[in-house]
């Protein structure tokens, strides 16, 4: 999500950085996953030789807990980010990564705590017995399981792309990540589908796949009273769990409106000059780029408001006067465009009331957009934005 803290905010950096970094762990993770389930176009037995590889390399010593840190922080980030958030009028690519990441934890949470009980079950989750269960025992958990996985790709593929397109040399990246973001998932669902088909008995349509050297061909180390107990643990942890998620974004959203009901609002009258003018006025608090979408005035920006492609940048005409100095993050940004003294970024510039006339740098359908603008003779690596 776009951050919208005040100006000069230090922990704006911190947040992004913890974003990026830890949604690179969990689509990381997703993508092992899906992997794993593209090899059921071939066979069952192939999913399961390499599901230590792809799959059980997870739940290994620490990785299981990277990957555990890595969707706590991420939640509780995207938390914070969400209650610093200005406006709840997003685009679409934004609803949508909200929804599924709101999504994703009560739709996770019972598939992690019904693979933990396996183990106490005295049984070994392979992807035959696993299989098993979603398409012979609970086709409505198998369904469940097919939207986590579409809902978890969606959420970290829009994330990724965002970041990748606010990147110089994007344009080269874009040609390896389209097919890979599109193709995985379908042949994973693919894969899926095949090896349920596998497992699903002679009689009832199936293949009646039987798995060699079986792990769990002795059934559970436990007697059935103790199983049953075992289950309902698993499926009440799982529904706890979903459950606090939703409370916590709850409470995220009933903090964000608290603080934005207590602003101290003003009037500014904007006027984009040059192509496709535009005049609005609006209450201040929020920033130029996100007054641009309320009021339905087009405006480029490839990373969606996130303050590191620097394609939203706008030349103040009128107005520079009463207008807040740029933070450290955003001059960065500007620096690297080499942007002149009168240009700022709109989705980090809040205009305060009065009067504002402004130009965009870059046209909205992006038609003079040349990355090769960016950059000095002899700029580091580290001139670059985040």
């Amino acid at each position: 999500m776009p951050d919208a803290t005040a100006p000069g905010h230090p922990a704006v950096a911190y947040r992004r950085a913890i974003m990026i970094s830890t949604g690179l762990i969990l689509f990381a993770f997703i993508t092992c996953h899906l992997t794993n389930l593209i090899l059921g176009l071939h066979s069952v037995a192939l999913m399961d030789k390499w599901r230590w590889v792809l799959s059980g390399l997870w739940t290994g010593p620490g990785f299981r807990q990277l990957l555990v840190f890595a969707m706590t922080l991420h939640f509780l980030t995207a938390l914070v980010s969400l209650y610093y958030r200005n406006t709840l009028r997003l685009p679409a690519y934004d609803l949508a990564q909200m929804v599924a990441g709101i999504l994703i934890i009560p739709l996770l949470a019972p598939h992690v705590f019904g693979i933990m009980a396996y183990a106490d079950l005295g049984l070994v989750a392979t992807y035959d017995l696993v299989l098993r269960f979603f398409w012979n025992l609970s086709p409505l958990d198998g369904l469940r399981q097919v939207v986590l996985l579409v809902v978890a790709w969606l959420h970290g593929a829009i994330g990724i792309y965002t970041w990748l397109r606010s990147r110089d040399g994007s344009e080269r990246t874009m040609r390896f990540f389209y097919p890979f973001v599109v193709l995985v998932p379908i042949l994973a669902m693919l894969g899926y589908v095949e090896a349920g088909r596998q497992v699903i008995p002679i009689a009832e349509g199936g293949t009646g796949y039987v798995m060699q050297n079986d792990p769990n061909a002795d059934g559970m180390s436990v007697d059935g009273a103790e199983a049953a107990d075992i289950i309902a643990k698993a499926k009440k942890d799982g529904r706890m769990v979903g459950q606090m998620s939703l409370a916590l974004v709850a409470l995220a959203f009933l903090a964000r409106w608290i603080r934005v009901s207590r602003w101290k609002r003003g009037q500014v009258h904007v006027a984009y000059l040059g192509r496709r003018p535009a005049q609005f006025s609006t209450e201040t608090g929020l920033t130029l780029l996100e007054m641009a979408r309320i009021n339905d005035v087009p405006h480029a920006n490839v990373c969606r408001g996130r303050g590191r492609c620097g394609t939203c940048r706008v030349r103040v005409m009128q107005g520079a006067d009463h207008l807040p100095p740029p933070d450290a993050m955003e001059r960065k940004v500007l620096e690297h465009w080499n942007a002149g003294p009168t240009e700022r970024l709109a989705c980090q510039l809040h205009p305060t009331a009065g009067k504002l006339q402004v130009e965009r740098v870059i046209q909205a359908d992006y038609s003079d957009l040349d990355y090769k603008q960016t950059g000095k003779p002899g700029d580091s690596a580290q001139k670059r934005a985040v």
